[in-house]
Parts: C-alpha cells; structure tokens; sequence
C-alpha cells in the first residue's frame, strides 16, 4: 500500500489552503473601500450614511467573535470556513441590485459580513495552529500574508472593473470569484488530525520576553479576569479603530485632494504590499524578541502615519502614508493571534481571540460611521486622523503592559 503524504507536506499545503481563504474573503471585502465613492455618486447618499454598511459589516464580526470561536473550537475550522464563503458569495452578489444605501447595509453590512467573519483571520489562525502546535509567529504571518495580498490584487482588480463595467456588474464579478474558490477550497481545506493537534496539555508559552514558566491553557471566562487580556484587548481597539477608518475612507480623502481614483487605487495597492512585507518582517521580529514587542513597535509605526496624514496634499506623500500605515495594517492580526497563545495557552485559542475580537470590530465600526461622519460636519477629515494617531499611542502604551498570569488559573 502506498504511504500518504508526510505530516510536513500535508501541514505546509494547508497553510496554503489558509492563506487561499484569507486572499480571497479580504480582497473581496475591502473592494467595498475602492468602490465606495461611485456608490455613493449613484445612490445619492452622504458619507456617514453609506459608511455605516461598513459599521454594520464589522458590528456583525464583532458580535460573531466570541460564538465564532467557540464554533471553531468544538467543530474545526473546516466546517466554518466553508457554508461562509458560500454566504459571502451570495451576499456580495446582491449587493450588486441595490437601490438604496440601506439595502447595501443589509447586503454588505449584514449578510456578507456573516460570511466573511467566517472565513477571516480567527477560523485560519485556529487551523493553522492546530497544524503547528508549536507555532510562534513565522509561520502565522505566510498565511496571514495571503489577506494583504488580496487587499493588494482585488484593490486594483476592482478600481479597473469599475471603470469598465460599472460597481453593479464588479460586485456580480466578484461573488462569481468567491463561488469558485469555495469549490476549490472545499477540496482543499482539512482540519488536522488528533495525531497533529495533540490533546490539550501543560506547555511551555512564549519565547523570549513572552516566554513563562508552563501553565494550564486558560478558558475565556479565566482570561476575562486578567490584566494581560485587557491590556492586548485595548490595543487591539485603537487598532480596529484606525483599520476601518482608512479602509473605508482612504479612498474618498484621496480624490477629495484632486488625485485621481486611479492614484487612489494604487495608493491602496502600495499599502497592501507594504503590508504583505510588513506582516512577514513582523513575524520574524516576533520569533526573536515575542509577540508583545513586535506589537508595540507596529503602533508606534501606524501612530506616526496617522499623525502625518493630515499634512498629505501630493501624490508622492499619500504614497508615503500608504507604505507606513500598510506596514502596520495586518500586521497586528497574526501578532495578536501569537500573543493569545504565550498568554493563555492552545487549548482555547479560537473563544479567546474572538473575544478579544469582539473588541477589535466593535471599535472598528465606530471608526468606519467616525470618519465619514466628521468630514460631514467639518469637511475635513483631519481632525479623525490626528485623533487617530493619538490613540494609537495609547494602543502601544497598554499592549506593553500585557503580560501572561503569574500562576496557574482554570
């Protein structure tokens, strides 16, 4: 009988089926971002209005965080990811018969955004660390890769398709894209087996200045109760607040400086590949030194962007913007993802990070609904951007105070 594939063979080739979904689920999200302004031009809506299909989107991620990892713990990540896409295929298709900013928050805000909190970064940083246990970071950040450069390819994708056949028949476009990676991932995607994953058990957490002595993997309602969970967690808000305030208004700030859309889109590319270079760069760094610096280093990188950008007026200086802030963008997912894991242990990995998930997307609504409501009532968008920059600062300040517990809890 012919031998199967080596453990190794079949573990990289699923990191590979991971970052195939994260491609896939992000790009197609953030297209929202590039093709916000022509839906607005034809619906007729202000920012804050349309901005809330984006508020919507990551309120439902939000909420769905803490179920979402529960599900994933108890049923693996193979049998989220895939009725998800399915749902994000048929939402994003939708979208496309719109009539009304309120019919793209419920399409958007709503039906896709159940799908794609199903096919994000939670389900696949489980899958992954279910396929290396021993997973500090590297490896996390190749598959996480894989969300920057589906920001980067469907950016461009997107800007280009709109322009020859319309946002309607792009968003037709793209859910046609995420029905035919659900085919292939559906026979791609495999939840490891008990031989890899391993039962739950006492083990050594962290490296470097992460690493503590063993202690028992901690459940939610443990980690609810430590100074460590608080401390990422409030990062992680300041975080989810910037990423979402220039997803959603990146784009529109651009063309309201006279750049073109094209300028717009290619600043958004720039971002996205600085991001792919950032989150691998990011992932090495926290191999050597810990999760927890590299994540302090990475907002103090993203809260000198945002302190900048409100000093941008030229293309070359939004292209700037958009190499530091892009470095910084993903990069706090699969650090945080790490961080989980040297704090409180494998076993409940997926319910922890949703938690702290929950937090993340919740800010990011308010960023998203923040900044197209301030530039309605002072047509600029500066103040939200050195607001920004400021609480990023803050980001830095408490996830250098996050530390494991001291003794064993749960």
């Amino acid at each position: 009988m012919a031998a199967g594939p080596s453990p190794a063979r079949g573990s990289w080739s699923q990191v590979g089926a991971g970052f195939t979904v994260l491609f896939i689920a992000s790009g197609v999200n953030f297209a929202f971002g590039i093709l916000f302004k022509p839906i607005l031009v034809e619906l007729g809506s202000d920012r804050a209005t349309l901005a809330l299909a984006a508020t919507a989107s990551l309120l439902v991620n939000a909420a769905g965080q803490p179920v979402l990892g529960a599900v994933v713990d108890h049923l693996g990540p193979r049998r989220v990811v895939l009725p998800s896409l399915a749902l994000m295929a048929l939402g994003t298709g939708l979208v496309g018969l719109v009539g009304s900013p309120w019919h793209v928050v419920l399409l958007y805000g709503v039906v896709a955004a159940i799908g794609n909190t199903g096919a994000g970064i939670l389900p696949i940083s489980v899958h992954v660390n279910r396929w290396f246990p021993a997973e500090r970071g590297g490896i996390m950040a190749v598959t996480a890769s894989g969300f920057s450069l589906g920001h980067l390819v469907f950016t461009q994708a997107a800007a280009h398709a709109a322009l020859a056949l319309g946002w309607r028949r792009t968003y037709g476009v793209l859910a046609l894209t995420v029905a035919a990676f659900l085919l292939v991932t559906a026979a791609w995607l495999r939840d490891a087996p008990r031989g890899v994953l391993g039962p739950p058990r006492a083990a050594p957490v962290g490296s470097g200045p992460d690493r503590v002595e063993p202690v028992r993997s901690l459940d939610r309602r443990a980690a609810l109760g430590t100074s460590g969970f608080w401390g990422m967690t409030g990062g992680l808000m300041g975080c989810g607040f910037t990423d979402f305030l220039m997803t959603t208004h990146l784009a529109p700030f651009a063309t309201d400086l006279g750049l073109s859309p094209a300028v717009a889109a290619n600043a958004i590319s720039l971002w996205a590949a600085a991001n792919i270079a950032g989150t691998l760069v990011a992932g090495s760094i926290a191999t050597r030194i810990g999760a927890r610096p590299a994540l302090v280093l990475t907002y103090l990188l993203r809260a000198a962007s945002l302190l900048f950008l409100p000093w941008v007026h030229e293309t070359w200086q939004l292209y700037l913007f958009a190499i530091a802030f892009g470095a910084t963008f993903f990069t706090t997912a699969p650090l945080s993802a790490t961080l989980v894991g040297s704090l409180f242990g494998p076993a409940h990995q997926g319910t922890i990070f949703g938690a702290a998930n929950l937090f993340h997307h919740t800010a990011g609504a308010f960023g998203a609904y923040a900044g197209g409501l301030v530039f309605d009532r002072t047509r600029s968008y500066a103040p939200i951007f050195l607001a920004s920059g400021v609480l990023v600062l803050g980001s830095a300040a408490v996830t250098a105070l996050a530390r494991p517990p001291r003794s064993p809890v749960g």
